[in-house]
């Protein structure tokens, strides 16, 4: 058997590093749209599911990157194809996979996605605060006036 080039070698060693990356960005990348209290505990609660999280995906990367990247490899090599060709097929379908797989666990487990969406946004024409939901928020006062005088009288009182 002959000795293979140490470049090789670096490409296999860099799937379970990229791939851990990957996965431990995925569990800890939620932790940035979260707006904290500092008059609590919780940030501190929060941040150790993020590191918990984080640890979860580091491994679950590397050893998904490692089994796919590896398992790629030596299927393309026991069917003939160059180091080179099979190194690179593997790289792409590892990249591929991990990209899938990590959509999937964000769609299975949509908390470690946190989105900072709901904050309201400041119009472009006015520079007002306007709702993020557009829809849920409806104007008292554009209703027609309530028949009930108690009701109409509040209605008086906050409308007109």
């Amino acid at each position: 058997m002959r000795r293979e080039n140490p470049y090789w070698w670096f490409v296999r060693i860099l799937w379970p590093l990229l791939g851990g990356a990957w996965g431990a960005w995925l569990g800890f990348r939620g932790y940035f749209g979260i707006s904290f209290n500092a008059d609590t505990l919780a940030p501190i609660f929060v941040a150790g599911f993020y590191v918990f999280f984080t640890l979860i995906g580091l491994l679950a990367g590397a050893a998904s990157a490692a089994l796919i990247g590896g398992s790629v490899e030596s299927l393309l090599r026991r069917f003939g194809a160059g180091i080179v060709a099979s190194l690179s097929v593997a790289t792409l379908i590892n990249a591929l996979a991990l990209w899938q797989l990590g959509d999937f666990v964000q769609a299975k487990y949509p908390g470690l996605r946190a989105d900072s969406d709901a904050k309201p946004r400041r119009s472009n024409a006015t520079g007002a605060p306007t709702p993020a939901d557009k829809g849920s928020y409806q104007k008292p006062c554009s209703a027609p006036p309530p028949t009930d005088t108690r009701e109409r009288a509040h209605w008086d009182a906050e409308c007109r």
